[in-house]
C-alpha cells in the first residue's frame, strides 16, 4: 500500500473514532442517566458500583472526544479498552439475557474499522474466551445474575449456542465491513496513482515546455546568426592595406539594406579604426535619389568616426542623378577604382 493511500485511510480513521466517540459522548449521558435511574430502582444500593464504573467509562470516553493531542493509537485503543470492559462487566453481571455480546459485537466491528482485519480478528478470538470464561463461570455457579432475572439461560448448551450465534452475528457484520475497508484502500490507492500519474504527467510537459522555451532561444540565436551573416554577405568589407578597407556594393539598395550598410560600415570602422573607406558602387542595379543620399549619409557618418571614404566606379548614369539633384560630395573622393584610391594614399 502507498504512502498516498496509507495516509487517506488514516484520515477516514481518524473522522470515524471522532464520530463514534462524540455519538458515545451524548447518547452516553442519556444512556447513563436513564440506564443508572432504572439500575438503582432494581437493585438499590447493590446498583452502586456498576453506577461508579459507567460513570468512569463516561468520563474516559468525554476525555477521548475532546482531548486529541494524545494520538489516534492512544485515542483508539482507550476507546476499545472501555468496550471490551463494558462488554466483559455486562455480560458476567447479566449472562446471556444482558446486551454483553451486543457490545462485544460493536467492539470487534471497532477493531476491523480503526486497526484493521487482524486487529479485528484477534479482538473477535478475545471476545469468545471472555465468553468461554464467563459462561463457564456461571454454569459453575461462581457467577450468578439476579434471581428475579433468572430462567433457564444459564446452562453449558445455552452458552455454547449463544457463542455460536454470537460467532455468526460478528461475521456477517465484520465480512462488509472489511470489504468496504478493502474497497476503500483500493479507491484510495488507485487515487493516489492517478494523481502521482497526473504529477508525473505535469512533470514531463513542464520538461517538455522547458525543452521547446530553449529549443526557441535557440532558434532565435540561430536566426540571428543568419541575419548577422545575411548582412555580412550583403556589405561585405576587406582589409585591403593598413587601415583602408574596400566595401563593395552589389544588387539593389532599397531602404531596409541601406540602414543595414549605414550600421555595418561604422561597425567596422570603428572597431577596425579605419582611416579610410573605399565603397565601389560598380555592382549597384540601379542608383536613384534614394540610393544616392543613402551613400551620402553613410559618407557623412564615417567621417564624424575620422575616416575618409571614397566612392569608386560611379557609371554616367549614377553620376548624371547626383548631378541633377543637386548632391554635394564635398570631403568625398572619388575614383573611378580602388586601385586609383590606393595609388593616391
Amino acid at each position: 500500500m502507498s504512502n498516498d493511500t496509507t495516509i487517506a485511510l488514516h484520515r477516514w480513521r481518524v473522522h470515524l473514532l471522532n464520530g463514534v466517540l462524540w455519538i458515545l459522548a451524548a447518547a452516553g449521558l442519556v444512556t447513563l442517566i436513564g440506564g443508572g435511574w432504572s439500575d438503582y430502582q432494581a437493585m438499590g444500593m447493590d446498583a452502586v458500583p456498576y453506577l461508579i464504573v459507567y460513570g468512569i467509562a463516561y468520563l474516559l470516553i468525554l476525555f477521548l472526544a475532546f482531548v486529541h493531542r494524545t494520538g489516534f493509537i492512544v485515542r483508539a485503543s482507550g476507546l476499545l479498552t472501555i468496550l471490551v470492559i463494558m462488554s466483559t462487566l455486562i455480560l458476567a453481571t447479566d449472562g446471556l439475557i444482558g446486551s454483553g455480546r451486543v457490545f462485544w459485537m460493536s467492539t470487534v466491528v471497532m477493531a476491523f474499522a480503526l486497526f484493521g482485519v487482524r486487529s479485528g480478528i484477534v479482538m473477535l478470538l478475545i471476545s469468545l474466551l471472555s465468553i468461554g470464561i464467563i459462561g463457564g463461570l456461571h454454569v459453575q455457579g461462581i457467577l450468578s445474575i439476579l434471581p428475579q432475572q433468572i430462567a433457564t439461560l444459564n446452562s453449558a448448551a445455552d452458552w455454547i449456542g449463544a457463542a455460536a450465534v454470537y460467532l455468526g452475528a460478528v461475521t456477517l457484520a465484520t465480512a462488509p465491513f472489511a470489504y468496504l475497508l478493502q474497497r476503500l484502500a483500493t479507491l484510495a490507492h488507485r487515487a493516489s496513482r492517478d494523481a502521482a500519474h497526473a504529477q508525473e504527467q505535469a512533470r514531463l510537459a513542464e520538461e517538455r515546455a522547458a525543452e521547446l522555451e530553449q529549443q526557441q532561444d535557440r532558434l532565435q540565436k540561430t536566426e540571428q546568426a543568419l541575419r548577422d551573416l545575411v548582412a555580412t554577405l550583403e556589405t561585405p568589407t576587406v582589409e585591403i592595406a593598413p587601415g583602408v578597407a574596400l566595401a563593395p556594393l552589389v544588387g539593389q539598395i532599397d531602404t531596409r539594406r541601406a540602414e543595414a550598410l549605414l550600421r555595418r560600415l561604422l561597425t567596422v570602422a570603428s572597431t577596425q579604426r579605419l582611416r579610410l573607406m573605399i565603397i565601389d558602387v560598380a555592382g549597384v542595379a540601379a542608383f536613384d535619389t534614394s540610393v544616392a543620399q543613402s551613400l551620402l549619409q553613410t559618407a557623412q557618418a564615417l567621417e564624424l568616426l575620422g575616416c575618409e571614404v571614397a566612392i569608386t566606379s560611379i557609371s554616367p548614369a549614377m553620376a548624371q542623378t547626383i548631378t541633377a539633384l543637386g548632391l554635394q560630395m564635398n570631403g568625398i573622393t572619388v575614383a573611378r577604382s580602388p586601385q586609383d584610391v590606393l595609388s593616391r594614399v
